[in-house]
């Protein structure tokens, strides 16, 4: 995985913030361990591939999703 710039992690994060507000003005709440993954991602320690299979896993592992 390539080594991201600070200007470019500062963008990355920055996105995420607007990305996640988003979903709040939409009424919607984002999952703490899916925020966690998409800062990790905007950093550039996981792949976005990470990020959503992460997401998939845990939403198996949701019950009252049934």
């Amino acid at each position: 995985m390539p080594t991201l710039s600070e200007r470019s992690i500062q963008r990355n994060m920055r996105a995420v913030a607007h990305a996640i507000a988003q979903q709040e003005l939409e009424g919607l709440t984002v999952p703490a361990d899916t925020v966690v993954d998409l800062y990790r991602a905007a950093r550039g320690e996981i792949d976005t591939h990470e990020v959503i299979r992460n997401i998939h896993r845990r939403i198996q592992d949701v019950s009252q999703l049934r």
